[in-house]
This record gives C-alpha cells, structure tokens and sequence, in this order.
C-alpha cells in the first residue's frame, strides 16, 4: 500500500469545502492511512454529500444508508440529486470550484483523474470484482479511481402486442428491417419513437445503427482514426449516417419526435402509440416504474447481412473527491455503494451490472433477451468513445440535420477537422 504523509495543519472549529462541514483527526504520520484508520472516530457526528443524477428504483441508497449507519450511527449523508440533463457541467463546475461531493456519480473519470480531483482507489478489494472493461474505463496511468456501476448496451425494445396484432417477427437483416418498419407505419402507427427534443435520445437511436457500422469489419475502428489510419468523413460513419437517414427520411419516427423529450416518448411507448424504442438497457426499468401491463421484447439491430456488433460499455461511474474530509468514511460508503448484495438491489429489472459477482434479478423478458444478446454478438465500446467532444459534436449535428429533414453537407469533414484540432485533449490510457 502506499504510504501517505498526511500534514496536521490546525484543528478547525468550522470549514466549508468538499461537501463537508468539519475535518476528520488526521495524523501526521508516515504511516498515513493505517495511522488514520486507526482514529477513525465512529460516534462522531459527520455529514457526508454524494451526488448522482440516476433514479432510485430499488432503494438501493436506503439500504446502504440503513448499512452505514450501523457503524457510524450519528452520521448524515445528504443525496444531492443532480438533473439528468446538466449532472456532468454541474459536477465538473463543483469540482473546479472545490464546491463537489465527497463522493460523485459521473462518467468521465479518466478526465477528472488527470486533473487530480479523485482520490487514488487502487487498494480497495471491490477493484477485483469488476469486469475488464469496467477497470479500463476507470483507470488512469495503471492506478484505479473509481469504479463502474453498470454496463449499457443499446438495441430495438418494441411492443409484443403490436408486433403479435401485426404479425410481425424481429427481424434477421436491415431489409427486414425496414419492411418492418414500413408495415407498421401503413397500420397507423409510429415505427420507432423519439424523444429528440432531449438531445441525448438522438445518440440511443444512433448508437446501435453506428456500433455495427464502425466496428464489423474492424474492431480497431476509432483507434485507427487516432493513428490516422482512418477518418471518420470515411466508409464506417458514413454508412450509420445513411441507415439513420433512411429511417429518418422515410417518416419512421413520431411526427412530433423533435418536439417531446424522453419521459413522453417513452409514455407514447407505453400507451401504443409507436411500435419500438431505439435505446439503452435501461429502458425495460423504464417502463416496469410506469405499468405493470407492458408486454415488452428486444432485438439487436441487424446489418444487410445479419451481422451485428453491441455497443456495451460502462454508464455510471462513482469516485471520490480528493478534497473529501472524511476519505477514511468516504471509502467505507463507497465499498458499501458497491458491495454484491448492495449492487443486487441497484441493478434488480433496471441495470446489467460491472461486477462479475452481482446476479441481478429481472422481472421483465425483455431483459433476458438483452442478455442473451450481449452472449451471441460481438461486444465494442460506444461509437464516438475515443473522439473528441469537438469532433461528436460534429456528428451530432449531422443526425439533427438529417432529423430536420436535409442531407448530409459537411459536417464529417468537419468532425474529421475538429478531432485533428483537439486530438491533444484526448486522454488514452
């Protein structure tokens, strides 16, 4: 383990950063950590901030709330819930600040790692327990930052009713597909639904179109763009742009899908107004918190030949702040935020879990055809994963170009443009 040198400077009456309200006794000692577990005081009063943005379904926070005060009973945590929308600018504008949690929920470890905001987990026995591309997405120069909650996959949720009413079957190629599509669209019904007014519903759509595209025929896609073997104005995102317009131009989506966000889109869902949802794993969660009465299944998006590749990779990250007061209870949170019992009740009908130990119990069907899935197809990471933000801004404004009804001008180009000017930003471990 490695030794800490841990300055005394004064006791302090009142301090106010990090979320915190007074400091944790901490020695001036060589031996550091093992010094300070020694003190840890559990009969202190103590409040302890941890932020996220992700809803509660399960009771996941009760239950390792009810657990931590176990040991320290006179502690408060206060769950500073963030909106979805604006969690990660708020967080890193906190972290900045020196104003963040003690512990965050975030998605961009690697990056505040780098910028010396997270405090170094790399001892922690629960960094054994994660799956490969979990540690992957959380380390930064060979040490551990934090830990991965729960793996995303992307694909067609759609609605067995309609699809039985219909007699349609999911389909086995993207021609399929799209006849598909053009049968439930003549019945008088939304093929595929969106929310696109909140714009991070037009990359769940995306994202399983782009996932086969990109990395098929060369698993090493965004790597080689990064070597400048390849170029994203190239054969790989060009063909998911022209599947997505086909979809697009073809009147596929809800008339007033540019108009409502995701909580009515995924309504319309429910209430039958369109046959499929083009989004994440998460969404049979969704709809079980609305209506116990949805018949809901799931395929994987299909190529003109079949094939497919599943974008699975980690979604919501938890770290502690480097500035926290309290890193000795901060940490003890943290192992209970992430042990197997704890992670069970998390991931229960909502979430496919980062941890190999943890057995999640879902409800839903379609949640076992989501799982079965991710065993027959080849997995990637999530297209757009290792560009810049300049560069998938770029590509984000070519899917709402084509969402408005235009063509493709040059906003690849321009995406190839932006990734070579902030390539130096990009931070690959």
């Amino acid at each position: 383990m490695r030794k800490w040198i841990i300055v005394l400077a004064a006791l302090c009456l009142s301090i106010t950063t990090a979320g915190c309200s007074k400091t944790e006794n901490q020695p001036s000692s060589a031996n550091g950590q093992a010094a300070q577990m020694q003190e840890d005081q559990t009969d202190e009063a103590f409040t302890l901030r941890v932020s996220y943005w992700a809803q509660d379904k399960n009771g996941y926070f009760d239950a390792v709330e009810k657990k931590f005060k176990e040991k320290y009973p006179n502690a408060t945590i206060k769950w500073d819930k963030l909106d979805e929308k604006d969690f990660a600018e708020v967080t890193e504008n906190q972290l900045k600040s020196g104003q963040a949690a003690d512990i965050l929920f975030n998605q961009k470890i690697k990056e505040y790692a780098k910028a010396g905001y997270l405090l170094d987990l790399s001892d922690q026995p629960w960094t054994q327990r994660m799956i490969d591309s979990a540690k992957k997405t959380v380390a930064y120069k060979g040490k551990i930052y934090g830990a991965a909650l729960d793996v995303s996959t992307f694909g067609a949720y759609y609605n067995k009713t309609i699809f039985e009413r219909l007699q349609l079957q999911p389909p086995k190629n993207w021609d399929e597909f799209i006849a598909l599509c053009a049968k439930i669209k003549e019945a008088g019904i939304s093929p595929i639904l969106g929310g696109f007014k909140d714009s991070w519903t037009i990359q769940g759509t995306y994202l399983p179109i782009a996932a086969t595209s990109e990395f098929l025929e060369n698993p090493n896609f965004e790597w080689d763009v990064y070597t400048g073997k390849a170029k994203i104005d190239g054969p790989e995102v060009n063909a998911a742009m022209q599947k997505f317009q086909e979809l697009a131009h073809n009147g596929f989506f809800n008339p007033d899908a540019m108009r409502i966000g995701y909580d009515e889109s995924t309504q319309q869902f429910i209430d039958g107004k369109g046959a499929m949802q083009l989004m994440g794993s998460w969404t049979p969660g969704v709809v079980d918190s609305k209506t116990s009465v949805f018949k809901m299944g799931f395929f994987a998006l299909p190529d003109q030949n079949g094939n497919t590749v599943m974008a699975a990779a980690p979604d919501k990250q938890v770290a502690i702040n480097a500035k926290t007061l309290y890193a000795v209870k901060a940490k003890y949170l943290l192992s209970l935020l992430l042990d197997k019992d704890m992670l069970e009740i998390y991931s229960k009908n909502v979430a496919l879990s980062a941890f190999k130990d943890v057995i999640a119990e879902y409800g839903n069907p379609a949640m076992k055809d989501v799982q079965k899935a991710l065993q027959l197809y080849p997995t990637s990471i999530n297209p757009g994963h290792l560009f810049t933000g300049s560069a998938n801004a770029s590509i984000n404004e070519a899917l709402n170009h084509i969402l408005s009804g235009k063509e493709l001008q040059d906003e690849l180009k321009e995406a190839d443009e932006n990734y070579i000017k902030d390539k130096a930003t990009l931070i690959l471990d």
